[in-house]
């Protein structure tokens, strides 16, 4: 692992970032010293074995080894962020898994000792101190984000709270870097919609991260970018708002219904006009993004939207652009506007502001779908 896949982002608490390009995930370290010069070392969401190469050349420039691992915190029990717990602990046996009991509940099936757990809802107060160094962290629930048992941690000392899959998205910001710009909120909201099960759970634990005193500077989640800044505040206030999950379902049934139609019409359209362009895009909707596709789809036909109608057309607008010839671009632009518009709906705003001409639309009438 370079150096630049690791950064300090507060006081003594690491990132250490995996190298997928459109959802990797983040380990993070806090080195905890206390003024005695006594050190506790905690390895947040080790990951997968995946990660093992990076993540132990990254602990032994940053704490000598993967034996000086204390304490291991598990945000909840998913394999991309837990599944490399057993091989931490191969190395450093006598390190405490920290998490709640749903989490422990399934992460002692891979065969970890049940007296390397620290059970979070054992303990009366949601502020413990770090015996070993006076550190005072406190655990702070993200019930049902995803995850029944999910737990975020905050650290008072750099004001960071890791969030686990809370405020997690997948990488839409554009550039190099770990740091949300305004772009990652379309990430975190197609991750969240996705994966979130209601608004509810959101709200509440939000609420429960408005109630930290001090508030925290930063929010590191376990996918996607890191957050800090005002952007804290203003991400928090706009998740609180975002449907999600069974929200959607209930709003959107209809909608969505006619949203696929909409699409698997203007699939079949390119099969009989271009007819390799509609092979590379389904092949394309098939495996982009691997677990995090908008589509489901069942032989060349899309049977389900996980995300909202908008989103999904907006993201088969990116694959259609993405896969197409530019000698070709235009007459699929008009067959996509003329599908929309036979159905009465409109991409969103926006899609075409950075590649849109004149000349792009000319076949399409004054009053066409994409409002340009």
């Amino acid at each position: 692992m370079s150096e630049a896949n690791i950064t300090e982002i507060g006081k003594e608490f690491y990132h250490i970032k995996s190298s997928e390009a459109d959802f990797h995930r983040n380990i993070y370290l806090k080195r905890f010293i206390g003024e005695d010069g006594s050190r506790v070392n905690i390895l947040f969401d080790p990951g997968t074995k995946l990660d093992t190469p990076q993540l132990t050349a990254a602990l032994k420039r940053l704490i000598g080894g993967t034996n000086n691992v204390n304490l291991i915190f598990l945000s909840h029990q998913d394999p991309d962020v837990a599944s490399n717990t057993h091989v931490v602990l191969a190395n450093a046996p006598r390190a405490i898994i920290v998490t709640s009991i749903d989490t422990f509940r399934l992460v002692k099936m891979y065969g970890i000792p049940e007296k390397n757990f620290f059970l979070i809802e054992n303990v009366k107060n949601d502020i413990l101190q770090i015996q070993k160094t006076k550190h005072k962290v406190q655990f702070v629930p993200a019930y049902f984000c995803h995850f029944k048992g999910a737990m975020m941690f905050y650290d008072f000392e750099s004001k960071i709270l890791f969030s686990g899959d809370f405020l997690g998205g997948v990488n839409t910001r554009k550039g190099d870097g770990i740091y949300a710009n305004e772009e990652s909120f379309h990430g975190i909201s197609l991750f969240h919609q996705i994966y979130m099960p209601a608004n509810q759970a959101i709200r509440e634990t939000v609420n429960r991260i408005s109630m930290l005193n001090p508030a925290p500077e930063i929010i590191a989640p376990q996918h996607g970018d890191i957050i800090r800044g005002p952007l804290v505040s203003e991400f928090l206030a706009k998740i609180s708002k975002l449907d999600v999950g069974i929200d959607i379902s209930k709003k959107e049934l209809t909608q969505k219904d006619l949203t696929m139609l909409v699409i698997n019409t203007f699939i079949d359209s390119l099969k009989e006009k271009h007819p390799q362009l509609h092979s590379t895009l389904i092949d394309e909707i098939k495996t982009t993004g691997d677990f995090t596709t908008v589509f489901v789809v069942a032989n060349e036909t899309i049977i389900e939207l996980k995300t909202t109608s908008e989103d999904a057309l907006a993201n088969l607008w990116k694959l259609v652009e993405k896969v197409t010839p530019d000698d070709a671009l235009t007459d699929v632009k008009t067959e996509l506007a003329e599908t929309l518009d036979n159905f009465g709906m409109t991409l969103p705003a926006g899609i075409f502001e950075t590649a849109a001409t004149d000349s792009d639309f000319s076949a399409v009438e004054p009053d066409n779908p994409f409002n340009l």
